[in-house]
């Protein structure tokens, strides 16, 4: 173990964190270059060079590919990994509407909607099958195709009559339609367009400085949320199917097609066939072949399916989820918001992988969680994901440039931030994480069915209640197993009918490389015959299979009484009623690896673990997933033997105290919020150690600090005048301005992220270019401050003239600040009262206007004015103290005076506080980090015996300066470019601001 524990302490950049760089602007290959450089710095393993939300380079363009081929040479030297992404935003498959262009309406998607008609004069003529049937309600009582018009209706028939649509063209696919990626003449036309043009231009660095390609949500049905149809009755659907269908089910689609929309005596068995064939068919049109195509080339496959957690939504995007992982090097999946309870997204990748020998599973995480996102979140989020098998982060999102629309790209932006100075600590950390749990295998007895193919059988695309209900409960048994910490991995029949095999010596059922020791099947509809076939084998040879109830009753979308009766007759079986009777008798069905316990003995199933074996040693990796509450907890590892502790923060180890009792190594330990620990077991090897040393003294500093801000205070200006030649404008918000302008001068609307690229039309000539607008901002000063004001502005182009307080200034770049398009003026003729800033525009098509912002040494009241700085701060929000829209550094200072013996340790800790970071400075050196809550700082080689000097620096964020400030809730859930626009019910004129500071007294522990 020498040579892991030294590895631990600085893992490669093979277990380092490969995170989505937007490309989003007018690239620029030495500013790309200078970016990469960062992030080798920070602790990047590697990045993905993703198009985003206002690309002005041409996607795939010349200069497009000659900043990735600058990027990848560069990358060799600065020794950082370059991955590629295979779209023009996403979801993949359309190539920034390449693949139309090249293929037509075989790239487009398609669907098949069903209507219900009550006269033969309501037929247009583009029907693919016309039935007549007599239909009560939504359930079909008798069914016949008709193969002509020639048709008689009784008063009790109606028409069903199928259509095959293309799907409408949209901005966001850049003018055209989705992808059709169950052709597989559409997904190769992808190929072609993207993944074969990186190749003949980067072939040398194909498998070698290259890794790989990532693939973003890629689907099958583009109305997730309803879209442009007459027709509730729409699914997912291609040209191919029927033949497909034909090829796979071995009977003529048509046959069975109403049955689908509509219940009847053979809907279950038509669903059930329809989402199988739709499932196998998107796998081996695109995934399959796209990883064909990866493996020949010498590059890894990597990327995650559109939504992967709702049962209704995974069967309409995918028809399952987990057969793709197969052909994925790196399952991957996406976690967005601070969301800590997706448990089913991470076990269905994981599971692959465990399965299939995948050692990586990535996830693209941290999105849309807003600028306010801390590093204990990264951390938390982060570790209740690697707990269940993630063990690579894709960060979401590193930005090229800030500019305009992009800083509302489902922010935050970890290189803006001004945390973004200690990112290497987040990354360290995860390195060190990454490393130790990808070693050896993972230990799971349990193998849960999945059983989303039950879900096909209930499922007519329109109502999704009933999939959704079972996919809650399901979701609601992987919660309870996790609870009482019972690992396991979920089981998909169709990889298990691939690979799926029984032990019969060590009655292990068994999946590729995964052993199983209990097979449960949750509440299900149907099994498939081979899935019977293993477990009635499995249970022969006294294996433990458990059968939730209600029992199913089909095999395969048909009934088939006898097989169903030998496996739920099988004396070896076990029915339960549920997750409650599960979760009740499973400890005597099978032996407990890892207790968790809280002081009355109950297991705390807000605790997450996962248990691996390396080289005989036990590896445990345990979470609180509580971000909230911490808990005093007895911790119960089976066997007998050593412990360590293993801080992937600090990289250092140390022995634990522990006591062997009844088959189990018990540790007692205090668990703070979100806070987790790796631990060790060395089998067979015992240590004698002392009991942990005590408090002796806890001391609190003053409420009240010297106070000294490290850099510029600022004063957001979102609210303007205009006019354009005529009279002035009501004082409105600057984003609204903006539309009433563009709407004026007849340019495309740009309110939010979901137009057509930038690129498709930026370099176009708008017969408006250049017109001319002016603008009023408006703002309260109470002391006109001693030093300069800075007028920070992303318009410098576009300002023809500034006026202040009615003198022309001259216009005067005095550098930039945040983001090099963020450019400062000096303002002059500053004065007590209201001030204002005139500012004359030549307004283009491609002008982004934004909202300005004040610079300098001044504070801020709550009622917007600008004041003189106070130099001390108190506990509590500095938003009230003179820093509402402060986006920066703010330091604490307090002399100190503590008395300490020898052999005293001290420990330094804030139990409430709200920054993204904490930098801890004694007596002028600097000594460490408090980058979440649960972190206790030992400062004891830098504390003296009498006076200390105590400086925190508190790392703010952007989220008070670039907003979302008028949004009524102080903290949204999921942040999109819409938080940032917001009208209706969620909009209030008053500035909803998020606090920072420290809320609860610092505190030094004395331990002896």
């Amino acid at each position: 173990m020498e040579d892991v524990k030294r590895y631990f302490k600085n893992p490669g950049k093979e277990y380092r964190a490969i995170p989505f760089w937007s490309w989003n602007d007018k690239l620029i290959s030495q500013d790309l270059i200078a970016q990469a450089k960062e992030f080798k710095e920070k602790g990047i393993g590697g990045f993905f060079m993703h198009s985003r939300v206002g690309l002005e380079t041409e996607y795939m363009g010349e200069e497009w590919l000659k900043c990735i081929e600058d990027v990848v040479k560069a990358s060799k030297e600065i020794d950082i990994d370059p991955w590629l992404y295979d779209e023009d935003r996403w979801p993949s498959g359309f190539a920034g509407g390449k693949v139309a262009e090249k293929v037509g309406d075989e790239g487009r998607a398609k669907v098949l909607a069903m209507k219900i008609l009550k006269d033969i004069n309501e037929l247009k003529g583009d029907e693919i099958a016309i039935y007549k049937a007599k239909i009560i309600g939504e359930r079909i009582f008798s069914l016949e195709k008709i193969e002509n018009k020639d048709i008689n209706l009784s008063p009790d028939e109606s028409l069903i009559a199928l259509y095959r649509f293309i799907a409408p063209k949209t901005d966001w696919y850049n003018g055209d339609s989705p992808p059709d990626n169950l052709n597989p003449k559409s997904v190769n036309a992808f190929i072609k367009t993207t993944h074969e043009v990186y190749y003949e231009r980067l072939k040398d660095e194909f498998g070698k400085t290259i890794k790989g390609i990532f693939t973003d949500e890629p689907n099958i049905y583009p109305y997730l949320w309803g879209g442009g149809f007459d027709t509730e009755y729409v699914l997912p659907y291609t040209d191919i199917f029927p033949e497909f269908f034909k090829e796979k089910r071995g009977y003529d689609f048509w046959e069975i097609a109403p049955y689908v929309f509509l219940n009847g005596e053979k809907s279950i068995k038509a669903r059930y066939d329809f989402w199988r064939t739709i499932s196998e068919l998107f796998v081996e049109s695109y995934t399959k072949q796209i990883s064909d195509w990866c493996k020949e080339h010498n590059i890894l496959f990597t990327g995650h399916f559109l939504e992967e957690n709702i049962f209704p939504h995974i069967i309409l995007c995918s028809g399952s989820i987990m057969p793709h992982y197969e052909y994925l090097d790196i399952p991957g999946i996406d976690i967005l918001t601070e969301v800590r309870y997706e448990f089913l997204t991470v076990k269905q990748a994981s599971s692959v992988a465990n399965q299939l020998g995948k050692e990586k599973v990535i996830s693209e995480t941290y999105g849309c969680t807003g600028w306010e996102f801390t590093f204990e979140g990264q951390k938390h989020v982060g570790d209740w994901q690697y707990a269940l098998g993630v063990n690579i982060r894709c960060q979401h999102l590193f930005l090229y440039s800030l500019r305009g629309c992009r800083k509302r790209d489902y922010p935050p932006s970890f290189n803006h931030n001004p945390s973004w100075e200690y990112q290497n600590i987040v990354e360290d950390y995860f390195a060190r994480l990454s490393y130790i749990l990808t070693l050896g295998n993972p230990i799971r007895d349990i193998l849960l069915i999945h059983p989303i193919e039950s879900s096909w059988c209930e499922f007519n695309g329109k109502d999704k209640s009933i999939p959704k209900e079972r996919g809650e409960e399901f979701q609601n048994i992987i919660s309870a197993l996790l609870g009482i910490h019972y690992d396991f991995d979920l089981g998909d029949e169709s990889i298990i009918e691939k690979y799926g095999r029984v032990d019969k010596e060590k009655k292990e059922f068994i999946v590729g490389k995964a052993k199983y020791k209990v097979v449960i099947l949750p509440q299900m509809l149907t099994l498939r015959k081979s899935t019977i076939s293993l477990l009635l084998e499995f249970l022969d040879n006294d294996g433990k299979v458990i059968l939730l109830e209600p029992l199913p009753e089909y095999i395969e979308g048909e009934e088939n009484k006898d097989l169903l009766d030998k496996l739920i007759s099988h004396p070896n079986i076990i029915i339960l009623k549920g997750r409650k009777t599960l979760t009740e008798n499973i400890e005597n069905i099978l032996p407990r690896r890892i207790s968790i316990r809280d002081v009355v003995g109950q297991e705390v199933e807000q605790f997450l673990y996962m248990e691996r074996i390396f080289n005989g040693k036990k590896i445990f990796f345990i979470v609180n997933n509580d971000r909230e509450k911490g808990y005093d907890v007895d911790i119960y590892l089976h066997g007998e033997g050593r412990i360590e502790e293993w801080d992937p923060f600090t990289g250092e180890i140390r022995d634990v105290f522990s006591m062997f009792t009844e088959g189990y190594q018990h540790i007692r330990v205090k668990f703070a919020p979100a806070e987790s620990k790796l631990y060790v077991m060395y089998p067979g090897e015992t240590i004698r150690i002392k009991k942990p040393k005590e408090v002796k003294k806890t001391i609190y500093l003053e409420p009240t600090f010297e106070v000294e801000r490290l850099d510029p205070n600022i004063l957001t200006l979102d609210t303007c005048q205009y006019k354009i030649g005529g009279e002035w404008s009501e004082e409105i918000p600057i984003w609204i301005a903006q539309r009433r302008i563009r709407e004026n001068l007849g340019m495309i609307n740009i309110d939010y992220n979901n137009g057509v690229q930038r690129w498709k039309w930026i370099n176009n000539t708008h017969p408006n270019d250049n017109t001319r607008v002016e603008l009023k901002l408006k703002f309260q000063v109470k002391k006109v401050p001693d030093k300069e004001i800075y007028l920070l502005t992303e318009n410098f182009k576009d300002i023809e003239k500034i006026f202040v307080n009615g003198e022309e200034i001259e216009k005067i770049e005095k550098g930039w600040y945040l983001d090099k398009n963020f450019k400062k003026i000096p303002l002059e003729n500053i004065q007590e009262g209201e001030n204002i800033i005139h500012i004359i525009l030549e307004y283009k098509n491609s002008t982004e206007l934004e909202d300005f912002y004040l610079l300098g040494d001044f504070a801020v009241s709550l009622k917007r004015e600008i004041l003189e700085e106070n130099k001390t701060i108190s506990l509590g929000d500095w938003v009230h103290q003179g820093y509402p829209h402060y986006a920066g550094r703010m330091l604490y200072r307090q002399n100190l005076n503590i008395t300490k013996s020898e052999n005293d340790i001290v420990l330094l800790s804030i139990d409430n506080f709200s920054a993204t970071l904490i930098k801890a400075v004694i007596n002028g050196k600097e000594c460490g980090f408090i980058p979440w809550r649960s972190h206790k700082l030992d400062i004891t080689n830098f504390i003296n015996n009498g006076e200390n000097k105590i400086e925190l620096i508190l790392y703010g964020s952007l989220r008070n300066m670039l907003g979302s400030l008028h949004h009524r809730a102080q903290k949204i859930s999921f942040v999109s470019a819409q938080a940032f626009r917001v009208e209706g019910d969620d909009y209030t004129s008053d500035y909803v601001f998020y606090p920072y500071g420290l809320f609860s007294p610092v505190k030094l522990e004395v331990i002896s």
